[in-house]
């Protein structure tokens, strides 16, 4: 029995020296052989190692003995095995961000990143200019809406985005397209019908627009939030302090289609309404915590003139956040539209060591009037739906376009809420 035990011993001893010769697959990289694991499960916590150690077993398998070397790729198994252990949360707003990824939400969420001032959008294994931003780089430098991007520097787009989801290739071409003002990039893109040009443009700070406004007929302050940014407030006390020079006797929140954002713009934003209870956070433990809203600066009045918000499916988040506060903190909100989209609960995101992020639920909210609207929505005061056979008489507004030779819009939910302004009348 000994002599099989050091056999065994010096067996292990002879495989494990030559794993560690330059003539070997493992090329002298000790890591290769027994992968990272055994060091690193010195760092997991003492309390839930032993229930580690068949993931870091499985990890040193596949690096030890996987035959085909190539298809080893650390940084996807280590999302993975992320994305695995969130998924088991079964929870869809819980999710790893990788470092390209968080870096471009975080661009977008703040309002404002480095790049040329266009929108993306993909069909067919091929990438386009979807809308441009007025006054970018792209803008000024003749690129059109739905060219066609062929190429970005050195790098070919149908290659770069082979085989890709849409949104993973939005992330990786986003990635070479954006960078800090005044540094140069290079595109080939062409126009449908044209032969391919090249367009070389210097990267600017890009304001991401999130509100849009205007004041239509009979002294209506009509607002359009996209999305609630970091910059969203900000922009909003813009157009607010524009219609304190004229008087307004109603305003309309336009809400559709928002998909939502972050929470502390949603306060900022209804403090231009009123003061004090913004929504109810509930967290583990079942306590309610009170969030307030944020007051505006002080050379701006809150509103006080008849409120109409217009909300859909597509209403979600932090904007049901704000539409349902009004509706029970501002005296006289009207919501009208469809049932909103019913996302109730509250994510944080944390930073990883690798510039990833984790997007984790920690909450639940609740209206100023305890409302749970989780899974359900907002139902609205006046149901309208979006009738395709309705006529076109409502003014353009945010991103519609009328059709060719007409100049107004088919919009019957904002066709209604004028309808009962001009009542009031």
């Amino acid at each position: 029995m000994k002599r099989l035990g050091g056999i065994a011993l010096a067996f292990a001893l002879g495989w494990l020296v030559a794993m560690l010769t330059a003539g070997t697959p493992y090329a002298g990289d000790i890591k290769r052989v027994v992968g990272p694991g055994t060091l690193v499960q010195l760092q997991t916590p003492w309390g839930v190692r032993s229930a580690f150690a068949p993931f870091w077993e499985s990890w040193q398998l596949v690096d030890a003995i996987f035959f085909d070397r190539a298809r080893i790729d650390h940084g996807k198994m280590i999302q993975g095995a992320i994305d695995g252990m969130l998924a088991t949360l079964d929870d869809k707003y819980t999710f790893y961000q990788e470092p390209d990824k968080a870096a471009q939400t975080t661009d977008d969420m703040a309002g404002k990143t480095g790049g040329i001032g266009i929108f993306l959008r993909f069909a067919d294994g091929r990438a386009y200019v979807w809308k441009l931003i007025p006054d970018g780089p792209a803008s000024k430098s003749g690129i059109l809406q739905n060219d066609e991007i062929l190429q970005v520097d050195d790098q070919i787009v149908a290659t770069l985005i082979a085989d890709k989801s849409v949104d993973d290739a939005a992330t990786a071409l986003s990635a070479r397209i954006r960078g800090k003002k005044g540094t140069s990039i290079t595109l080939i893109v062409q126009t449908s019908g044209t032969p391919a040009r090249t367009v070389t443009l210097q990267r600017d700070d890009i304001i991401l627009p999130s509100v849009e406004w205007e004041r239509l007929s009979g002294d209506i302050a009509y607002f359009h939030i996209s999305e609630f940014k970091r910059n969203t407030p900000d922009v909003l006390a813009e157009g607010m302090r524009e219609f304190s020079r004229t008087p307004i006797k109603a305003m309309i929140l336009d809400l559709r289609r928002t998909p939502g954002g972050l929470l502390d713009s949603a306060q900022r934003v209804l403090g231009f309404f009123y003061d004090g209870t913004a929504l109810w956070e509930e967290r583990q433990a079942g306590s309610l915590i009170e969030l307030t809203t944020t007051p505006p600066d002080s050379d701006i009045s809150r509103v006080t003139v008849p409120l109409y918000i217009l909300v859909d499916e597509r209403s979600a988040s932090a904007s049901e956040v704000v539409a349902g506060a009004l509706r029970d903190r501002y005296p006289g909100t009207l919501l009208i539209g469809t049932q909103t989209f019913g996302k109730g609960i509250v994510q944080n995101i944390y930073p990883l060591s690798n510039g990833g992020t984790i997007r984790l639920t920690m909450s639940q909210w609740l209206t100023p009037n305890k409302l749970h609207i989780h899974g359900t929505g907002l139902t609205p005061d006046i149901t309208v739906n979006d009738d395709p056979a309705a006529r076109a008489d409502a003014p353009c507004v945010a991103d519609r376009m009328p059709k060719a030779g007409e100049t107004l819009c088919r919009d019957p939910q904002l066709t209604t809420v004028l309808g009962l302004i001009s009542a009031l009348r």
